[in-house]
Formats: C-alpha cells, sequence, structure tokens
C-alpha cells in the first residue's frame, strides 16, 4: 500500500499498473491481485488508510492543543512535506485530476477525504477568526476551500517551476489570514 499510494501521488492512478507495483517489490502480479483483485480496491484502502491518518493526525492532542496559527502551519507542513519527497503531489490533488476516469468507489473516497479535509480546515478557521488569531473576508468554508485548492495546486505548479513556487503560496495564503 506504501508504494501504492507513493505511485498514485507520482503518477496518478491511470499511471501505474499492479506490474509496477509487482516488479519493485519482486513478486508476481497474482501476489498483488491476491490481497487487492481489483485496482479499485487497491486505490480504495490507500484513500480509506489516509482518511484514517488524518483523523488520527488531527485528533491528536499535540496538534489539538497548538494555537491556531500552529495547526494551520501543521495544515500546510503536510503539504510541504510532499513537495519535498520528490515532488509528490497531494494524494487528493492526483487524483481529482483524472477524477472524471477513476472507479465509482474511488471518486467516493476521494469525495469523503475532501470532505474531511474541508471541514476540519473549516472549524480551524472559523475557531481561529472568532479567537482574533485570523482575520479574511467571506466565510471559513469558502476560505477553507481558497486555501485547499491553492496548496493543491501549488503542488502541481511546483513540478515544474519548483519548490520556491510552492512556498510563495504556502506565504501568500498565511499573511492572507494571519492578524
Amino acid at each position: 500500500m506504501n508504494l501504492a499510494e507513493e505511485l498514485l501521488q507520482d503518477r496518478g492512478f491511470n499511471g501505474f499498473s499492479y506490474a509496477d507495483i509487482a516488479g519493485q517489490l519482486g513478486v508476481k502480479n497474482a501476489a498483488i491481485h491476491y490481497h487487492f483483485p481489483s485496482k479499485e480496491e487497491l486505490g480504495i484502502a490507500v484513500i480509506k488508510r489516509y482518511r484514517e491518518r488524518f483523523k488520527l493526525w488531527v485528533n491528536n492532542s499535540r496538534i489539538k492543543d497548538l494555537s491556531y496559527p500552529e495547526k494551520l502551519d501543521w495544515f500546510f507542513n503536510i503539504y510541504s512535506d510532499f513537495r519535498v519527497n520528490n515532488g509528490k503531489v497531494c494524494l487528493v490533488g492526483a487524483l481529482e485530476v483524472e477524477f472524471n476516469s477513476i472507479p465509482e468507489g474511488l471518486r467516493k473516497e476521494v469525495e469523503y477525504l475532501n470532505r474531511e479535509t474541508l471541514v476540519w480546515l473549516e472549524a480551524i478557521l472559523a475557531e481561529g477568526r472568532e479567537a482574533g488569531a485570523f482575520q479574511f473576508k467571506g466565510t471559513p468554508a469558502s476560505k477553507a476551500a481558497v486555501i485547499y485548492s491553492s496548496v493543491q495546486g501549488a503542488l502541481q505548479m511546483a513540478r515544474a517551476l519548483g519548490t520556491k513556487k510552492f512556498c510563495e503560496v504556502v506565504e501568500q495564503n498565511k499573511q492572507d489570514v494571519l492578524v
């Protein structure tokens, strides 16, 4: 599943096959099919695992105890780690590019992960604004969507323009909300 996640982030769902996984692991395709009869099931398992990790992260007492600006930094660091890690993109962002061509079950998991991420980010922005840590125009839901989409887009753009451009987008997002 780790390798499938890496391949999804690097090549997208339609850009790899069981043969790619089997070759890197030194096993036969049948060994992969035994655990995941279809590529859709593998993709769903990867997204579900990521959703569970995200829930663990946001519910971790270390994250919960951070200030609102620190929580926002923590969120940005998730994406910074993708950029530093060989120019990978967000798992959701990679699958959104192919959204119309991926299987229905996988689309549903992508939707769930998107919603969960946006709900968390919206709550942080709303609570942070109420506490006086953030200031922005519009609703927390709209601002969450702008931040989330810009960071995903910045990861894509950084593949061509480099990490500096990604960092500029993150810094602009911070400047747009911090008091």
